[in-house]
C-alpha cells in the first residue's frame, strides 16, 4: 500500500499509529492474526460484515473531510478556529475512520484474564493486537490455501485501509497547504480580503441599508457589537493594524471566527459610509479596487454608447447589460448590481428605461442556449467597444479583461 506522509503534530499521534499500521499491512498480517485468534468461517464472515459497515461510515466521513480540506486553507476563519488548532480539526474529521481501525485492532486481541499488577497501565489495543504485529511467521502457502471467506475479508480490509490512507493523505495535504500559506504574508491578506468580500455578499441587505438609509446607519452605530465598540479583541487588533493589514492577517489567519470577519466588514462599511457614499456603495458591489470602480463608473456614465441606436420599448438592451454585468465581475448578486447601476446611470443622464433582474436572467439563458453565435458576436463587439473607450480615457492604466 502506498505510504502517507508522516504526521508530526502531537495531536495526531493516533493518526501516526494508524499510518504505520496501514503502511505495513499485507495479507500475511491477516493470516497470522486469523490463525493466532483461531477464527472459524462464521467468525470471519461476521468480521467481514463488521468491516464493511466500518467502511461505509468511513466513506461518508471521507466526503466531509475532502470537502472541508478543499476549502480549509483558502478560508480566513472557521467556526472553531479560536478553540483548537488545525491538526485537531483535521483529526476530528477522521474520527470515524480512526475509531473503526481501533475496533479492528480489538477484534484480533487475545483475551487475557491475567490481573495486571497495581500501577501498571493496561496495554493499548494496537500494542497487543495480532493484526498489528511486526514480527510474525509468514504463512507458507499464502492466501490460496484458505477458504473464500478469508479472501473476501482481506479484500474488504484492504479497501477499508485504502480509504483510511486517502483520508490521512488529504488531511496532511490541507495542513501542508496551510503551512505554505503561513509563510506568505501577502497570501494571508488576499485570503482575508476574499473572506471580507464573501461576508459583504452574505450581509448585503444590511450593508445596503447602512449605505442608503441614515436611520439604519445610526442604529448600527448604536449597536456595540455591529459597530465594533464592544472592543472585540480581533476587531481591536484590526483597527490597531490599519496601516499594516498584512501583519493582522498573518496573526489571525485560522485564529478567529467568521463572526469576527463579519464585524470587520461592518466596521469597514461604517468607516467608508462617512466618506464618498457613491464610492462606498461601489466597494460593496465591486470590491475595494478603486481603479476598477473608476473604469466601471465611466462606462456606466457612457453606457448609451454601448447600446443600439434604438432600444425596444425604450428600455436598456438586456443582453448588453448582462454582458456588462459579466465584465464588471461584481462580488454581489444581480439585484445589488442593478441597484448601483440604476442609481449611477440615471444620475448621469442615461436616456433609456431601466430593466429588472428577470431581464438579466433571461439574457443569460438566451446567451447560453444560442446556437448560431449571434449573441457571442454581440458580446465580442461590446467588449471591443469597452476596451477602446477605456484605452482612450485611461491610456496609462492596465485594462481588466
Amino acid at each position: 500500500m502506498r505510504p502517507s506522509p508522516k504526521i508530526g503534530n502531537s495531536h495526531l499521534e493516533q493518526m501516526n499509529l494508524i499510518y504505520e499500521f496501514i503502511c505495513h499491512f499485507d495479507v500475511y498480517n491477516l493470516l497470522y492474526a486469523i490463525n493466532g485468534k483461531q477464527l472459524d468461517e462464521e467468525q470471519i464472515v461476521s468480521l467481514t460484515n463488521d468491516i464493511n459497515d466500518y467502511n461505509a461510515k468511513l466513506s461518508r466521513q471521507k466526503q466531509y473531510l475532502f470537502k472541508y480540506c478543499k476549502t480549509f486553507p483558502k478560508v480566513f476563519a472557521h467556526e472553531d478556529n479560536n478553540l483548537v488548532d488545525s491538526s485537531v480539526k483535521v483529526s476530528w474529521r477522521m474520527r470515524s475512520g480512526s475509531a473503526c481501525v481501533k475496533k479492528v485492532f480489538k477484534k484480533f486481541c487475545k483475551v487475557s484474564r491475567k490481573q495486571l499488577p497495581e500501577g501498571v497501565p493496561e496495554h493499548q489495543a494496537h500494542e497487543v493486537s495480532l493484526i498489528s504485529a511486526k514480527n510474525y511467521v509468514l504463512d507458507m502457502f499464502g492466501l490460496s490455501s484458505y477458504p473464500q471467506c478469508v479472501k473476501e475479508l482481506f479484500l474488504v480490509m484492504f479497501d477499508f485501509y485504502t480509504n483510511m490512507n486517502e483520508c490521512i493523505e488529504e488531511g496532511m495535504r490541507a495542513l501542508k497547504e496551510e503551512k505554505v500559506t503561513k509563510g506568505d504574508a501577502k497570501k494571508y491578506l488576499d485570503i482575508l480580503i476574499k473572506s471580507c468580500e464573501k461576508s459583504k455578499k452574505n450581509q448585503q441587505v444590511l450593508i445596503e441599508a447602512i449605505m442608503t438609509d441614515p436611520e439604519m446607519k445610526k442604529a448600527v452605530m448604536r449597536n456595540k457589537t455591529l459597530s465594533g465598540e464592544d472592543e472585540n479583541p480581533v476587531l481591536k487588533a484590526y483597527k490597531n493594524n490599519a496601516s499594516n493589514k498584512e501583519h493582522f492577517a498573518q496573526k489571525y489567519y485560522h485564529n478567529c471566527s467568521p463572526m469576527d470577519v463579519d464585524r470587520i466588514t461592518i466596521y469597514e462599511v461604517n468607516s467608508e459610509a462617512d466618506e464618498d457614499p457613491i464610492m462606498s456603495f461601489a466597494k460593496v458591489v465591486f470590491g475595494d479596487d478603486e481603479v476598477k470602480i473608476l473604469k466601471i463608473n465611466y462606462l456606466i456614465e457612457n453606457f448609451d454608447k454601448l447600446l443600439p441606436t434604438e432600444c425596444k420599448r425604450d428600455k436598456i438592451h438586456a443582453m448588453n447589460l448582462y454582458f456588462f454585468f459579466e465584465w464588471s465581475k461584481p462580488i454581489v448578486g444581480v439585484e445589488s448590481f442593478l441597484k448601483y447601476f440604476d442609481k449611477y446611470y440615471k444620475e448621469h443622464g442615461g436616456q433609456w428605461e431601466l430593466i429588472g433582474k428577470s431581464a438579466i436572467t433571461g439574457a443569460r439563458t438566451k446567451h447560453s442556449q444560442c446556437k448560431d453565435g449571434s449573441t457571442q458576436k454581440l458580446k465580442d463587439k461590446m467588449l471591443e467597444q469597452i476596451k477602446s473607450m477605456l484605452d482612450v480615457k485611461f491610456p496609462q492604466m492596465e485594462i481588466a479583461s
